[in-house]
């Protein structure tokens, strides 16, 4: 009885270090993301030229989901970490919106390559057909992803009465940490991969083909092996956390996924967004008017 109970003890130990260490990353992450993205939105929203591109479109629902993702994240791991007791719903609720945020951040991730791949494989047709339905496409991937985890959590309430669905209940408890639900994130995770790894195939391809990947192009190998690093680091670690049913047991294997996953999508405005040359130009001359307006007369009368 001793053991068990010291053994029960060091897991909510650890559990609770686990809840505050993501709680905290979450925010530096939701501080990040959401501070480059509110820049790229003005420039993106002010430049109406690039308001007309998919890239840009799908490039702002991404820092969006992002952003979203982190903040619900933060809220949910604070309420574990200081096991606030609520009804059991209102969790999966939390939860539940936080894996459908997640969700749109890897499909509009992945609709950001197939959006270049069409690009440059069939460009004769892409302005008839992804201006068309870019945003139907967007649409649907909200409510897909908001039906898929409102499902899970019918799912996870069958067996339970609506009493126990309402029971104030300490936070500890896991959410949607069923067999089900792990695999059905595992499935979408590697389907997403298989579509993003063809997409670059194609891309590499066409690129090879047309005489872009020569031994002197280094920009486009710099270009594929950072977006390669980018989506390993944001997609494997996510699939070991998946994969990884009690985290307490492995708990240095799991803080060090979490870490690496959180670096990724902390980097996801820097990779996608910053390093895109003609967002860099906006963003230089938006800075560069805004700090002109509080230059003194006299400095310009100087300059001139």
């Amino acid at each position: 009885m001793t053991n068990s109970s010291n053994n029960s003890e060091n897991d909510t130990t650890k559990r609770k270090e686990i809840e505050i260490i993501k709680a905290s990353l979450y925010l530096v992450d939701f501080i990040f993301i959401t501070t480059i993205g509110l820049l790229i939105f003005k420039t993106v929203w002010q430049n109406s030229e690039m308001k007309k591109k998919v890239q840009y479109f799908i490039l702002c629902h991404h820092l969006l989901c992002c952003s979203l993702f982190c903040c619900f994240g933060f809220a949910y791991n604070t309420i574990r970490a200081f096991d606030v007791k609520s009804p059991q719903i209102v969790f999966w609720i939390i939860f539940g919106v936080q894996t459908a945020i997640g969700e749109g951040v890897l499909i509009t991730l992945t609709l950001m390559a197939l959006n270049r791949c069409i690009a440059v494989c069939w460009p004769f047709r892409y302005l008839s057909l992804v201006h068309s339905v870019k945003h139907k496409v967007m649409i649907c991937v909200w409510m897909i992803t908001m039906f898929k985890s409102m499902c899970l959590i019918m799912i996870e309430g069958k067996g339970k009465s609506p009493e126990d669905i309402f029971e104030v209940v300490p936070s500890c408890s896991i959410v949607l940490g069923g067999l089900f639900a792990r695999t059905m994130g595992i499935i979408l995770i590697l389907f997403l991969v298989a579509i993003i790894t063809i997409s670059y195939c194609l891309l590499y391809r066409e690129g090879k083909r047309a005489g872009h990947f020569n031994s002197s192009n280094k920009v486009a190998r710099k270009t594929i092996i950072i977006h390669g690093l980018q989506i390993s680091f944001f997609l494997f670690p996510l699939l070991i956390i998946l994969a990884d049913r009690r985290s307490s047991n492995h708990f240095i294997l799991h803080v060090t996924a979490f870490v690496v996953f959180s670096l990724a999508q902390c980097f996801s405005p820097v990779v996608y967004g910053l390093r895109n040359k003609e967002l860099q130009i906006k963003l230089f001359n938006r800075q560069r008017t805004r700090h002109s307006k509080y230059v003194p007369l006299w400095v310009w009368k100087q300059n001139s």
